[in-house]
């Protein structure tokens, strides 16, 4: 399988710019199709308002996202002039209490989604809800790729594997395979794993056998947790082997325990400096 529709979703021409360009990099790279979805979200509060007062506000949110999203179709098809691919920019309009269904309506049928990274200076609430919608309503991947620059015109050379043995992780090897099979090495990265595991004797041995199947150059690297979280000695891994593409499953814990007492998933969208594949 190869990715052949590539979607990305646009709120903000400065935080969503890098998502942008990397996804038209990948869809000239891949000779796939860019589907660009630019949101207006209509600001206006749906509650109890004054009588005859319902009719206007309403309206005036509608016309200013609708302005909003025809602005961001503007702007996004003056950056793909510079790019030779197969692409649609469309608006839409949506309230927030609709986003997620939206989003996910939207982005279906991608087999890649691109999104910029949704934590850190630029980042807005709208990346966190579109991001998450992607993840949780379409069972596609999601690459969210960091704010600077990046060569995305070429296959990714070397990947990271960030192994649990969770059902999250391993549908992110599945979904990620079209990119591990155009790298040249795999690193298969454990983080103190776990030691009354099924796996416990040969830990991330059945999948680098998998991966093998597939045509896939991969090996183990057990490590120690000697740093106060796993992003830590993750990013430091990715650092010091020259890797550049994070394989990793998203939200094995709740959204609100991630949001509230923090996780690997939402340590990696932080702190990371490569872009990460993910999957739900």
């Amino acid at each position: 399988m190869a990715y052949k529709t590539i979607s990305v979703i646009v709120t903000d021409m400065v935080a969503d710019a890098p998502a942008l360009s990397a996804a038209a990099e990948i869809a000239v790279r891949e000779e796939a199709h860019l589907d660009v979805h630019a949101l207006g979200i209509d600001p206006a509060r749906y509650e109890a308002m004054p009588v005859g007062t319902a009719a206007v506000i309403l309206e005036a949110g509608a016309d200013e996202a609708r302005a909003r999203a025809d602005e961001l179709v503007t702007w996004a098809e003056d950056i793909l002039k510079a790019y030779d691919l197969s692409a649609v920019v469309a608006p839409a309009v949506v309230t927030t209490l609709g986003l997620d269904t939206t989003v996910a309506r939207l982005v279906r049928y991608a087999d890649l989604i691109v999104a910029a990274q949704p934590y850190g200076e630029e980042a807005t609430q709208l990346q966190v809800l579109t991001l998450e919608a992607a993840l949780f309503g379409t069972g596609a991947p999601v690459m969210v790729v960091p704010r600077k620059a990046l060569d995305y015109s070429r296959p990714f050379d070397r990947a990271v594997i960030a192994w649990n043995e969770s059902d999250e992780s391993l549908e992110a090897v599945r979904k990620a395979l079209p990119v591990l099979k155009g790298a040249e090495h795999s690193d298969i990265v454990m983080v103190d794993p776990p030691s009354h595991s099924p796996e416990r004797s040969d830990p991330g041995g059945v999948l680098c056998l998998m991966l093998a199947r597939h045509g896939v150059k991969s090996e183990v690297s057990i490590l120690a947790k000697t740093l106060p979280r796993v992003s830590a000695v993750l990013n430091r891994f990715v650092a010091e082997h020259g890797s550049q593409l994070i394989v990793m499953g998203a939200y094995g814990h709740s959204r609100v325990r991630e949001a509230v007492l923090g996780g690997a998933t939402r340590e990696m969208l932080e702190t990371a400096q490569v872009p990460i594949l993910m999957a739900h």
